[in-house]
């Protein structure tokens, strides 16, 4: 019945810590997907922001250029743009087109290098009017605060020498620019960026962006990398890395870990981030101490629980030794006084008894109170011990005549059990510093357990030997032996081979435990084997000289 609630309590247990540990784990892949959505959110905001800023450097050097063609005159216009094109390297063709006559510079007729007539080539459609000069629409994707303060700041400095000219420009509207615009134009390579002008008579000029150029500028907006596993990278039409800075390798055009396109000024372009994988780089390492932390958690509390069990289950098994060696000391006490009152009152009756029989009488009183003495002295000893309380009177102790002297004391009790008593002791005297009474009560604790379990084998043989340090008492019988589940437990307190209050063999579960106390407290110990002969053998080691101080 106690196993099984044990059982129970420890499934309980491990219910609990599982449950304890598998919330806990939820929890904590909760709190995961949102640092990993917070962190996307993060990185899809820089992201944002590097777009931002570079569709907003494209603008700049687009506006500044479209705002140099705004100021140039009609006369000496194709001479302006061609030294135009010579200083700036921003300026990779320029062009004059007239509505009726179609281009007008470069000459279609008569292109003068390779790259006039590629640069013909590649816009003959919008030339021959086949294409609109109508550009891109404007995008109107959320803005940083940074990009769209910059932005605004951009427009202020615009408007204010615009403002500042506009008498200028109407005595000179006939003349000068009316119109300004630019044009995205896709041709086989990639992208090609058109701005131009138009004045009063409808005439467009302009120039080609030298997109090289462009790029040079482009790739200082991209920001460095915050860990070594990230790269930024600045992606064309075709999803080809222009410029990269980080250190991994995209040879191979791997798509991005996460990308936003740049906006109107370079349309199908994006700007990507690559992080092997990994959005979040703390998020795998989050996860992992958080797993170990709860792991630890579920395994304290196991143990803990365990420890807990055990201890629950050691106390209940010593309230139970306990309550038995109550009984068993009580029956104990019962009997010698018993036998002792018995014995007492039939000498108190008897004026006229026997000799011989009053003499049995009092042998089996004195045998009795003997027997009572010992069980008190064990019990003080007992009590004593388990307080460090139990107090020594070392001496030089003659090991010969103390086996001697304490045995003949057991005579009767040898002749009841009908067990012969062997003593063999060696002809040189061996000696001891030790204490004479807790050897002497070792030794009675032995022979009082043989001559409980072991009368049957009827022998007893104490036999006493000295070596170089050790002075040994061995105490063998011929009984039934000590089972094997019970030769590790037999120096418990408390422990009996049968724990029965019927049992005819009566103890308390001291005298073995106190014994191997008295003779470690001592200097020596006290040792079981298995008999050669059947049976069993307890050894008393016992040093034969001593350290002063010791």
């Amino acid at each position: 019945m106690q196993s099984r609630n044990l059982i129970i309590t420890w499934a309980l247990l491990l219910i609990a810590a599982l449950a304890i540990g598998g919330l806990a784990l939820y929890l904590l892949g909760g709190e995961r997907s949102n640092l990993a959505s917070a962190a996307a959110d993060a990185q899809r905001q820089r992201l944002a922001a590097v777009a931002e800023t570079l569709n907003l450097t494209v603008s700049d050097s687009r506006e500044a250029l479209a705002s140099t063609l705004h100021e140039l005159q009609r006369q000496g216009l194709v001479d302006t743009l061609e030294l135009w094109r010579l200083d700036n390297p921003l300026v990779r063709n320029v062009f004059l087109w007239v509505p009726d006559d179609g281009l007008a510079f470069p000459d279609p007729d008569r292109p003068t290098s390779d790259e006039e007539r590629s640069f013909i080539r590649r816009y003959a459609g919008l030339f021959n009017g086949q294409t609109t000069w109508t550009g891109p629409p404007v995008e109107t994707t959320q803005v940083s605060e940074p990009v769209q303060a910059r932005r605004e700041l951009t427009e202020l400095a615009k408007s204010l020498p615009a403002a500042a000219s506009a008498p200028q420009l109407a005595d000179k509207a006939k003349s000068q620019p009316v119109a300004t615009g630019w044009l995205s134009w896709f041709w086989e390579d990639g992208l090609h960026i058109l701005v131009w002008a138009e004045n009063s008579e409808k005439e467009r000029f302009g120039i080609e962006l030298e997109m090289a150029a462009l790029l040079s500028r482009l790739v200082t907006v991209l920001p460095a990398p915050q860990i070594d596993r990230e790269t930024w990278a600045l992606l064309d039409d075709r999803g080809r890395v222009v410029h990269q800075r980080g250190q991994t390798d995209l040879s191979g055009n791997p798509l991005p870990t996460m990308s936003l396109p740049v906006g109107a000024s370079l349309p199908h372009w994006q700007v990507g981030l690559y992080s092997d994988g990994v959005v979040v780089p703390t998020g795998q390492s989050f996860l992992l101490l958080g797993g170990l932390l709860t792991m630890i958690l579920v395994v304290a509390i196991l143990l803990g629980g365990s420890l807990l069990l055990w201890q629950a289950r050691r106390s209940l098994l010593d309230a139970r030794r306990k309550t038995g060696f109550v009984s068993n000391v009580s029956h104990e006490l019962k009997t010698p006084l018993t036998t002792i009152r018995m014995y007492a009152e039939m000498l108190e009756e008897s004026d006229e008894m026997v000799p011989e029989r009053r003499r049995r009488y009092l042998d089996v009183i004195s045998n009795e109170a003997r027997r009572l003495t010992r069980l008190v002295n064990n019990l003080l000893d007992f009590s004593r011990l388990e307080q460090g309380r139990k107090q020594y009177h070392r001496q030089q102790v003659n090991l010969n005549e103390l086996l001697d002297r304490a045995l003949s004391s057991h005579a009767l009790l040898q002749a009841n059990s009908e067990m012969a008593l062997m003593l063999n002791l060696p002809e040189q005297q061996v000696t001891v510093n030790s204490d004479a009474d807790a050897v002497e009560q070792a030794l009675l604790n032995l022979v009082d357990n043989a001559l409980k379990y072991a009368s049957d084998g009827k022998e007893l043989t104490v036999t006493l030997s000295s070596g170089q340090h050790m002075a040994t008492i061995k105490v063998t019988d011929r009984g039934p032996g000590i089972p094997a589940s019970h030769s590790e437990r037999i120096f418990d307190t408390f422990h009996r081979g049968d724990n029965s209050l019927t049992t005819r063999r009566q103890g308390c579960g001291l005298g073995l435990s106190i014994a191997r106390q008295l003779m470690r407290d001592l200097g020596g110990d006290l040792h079981f084997q298995p008999s050669e002969s059947g049976g069993s053998c307890f050894s008393i080691l016992l040093p034969t000289s001593q350290e002063p101080g010791e």
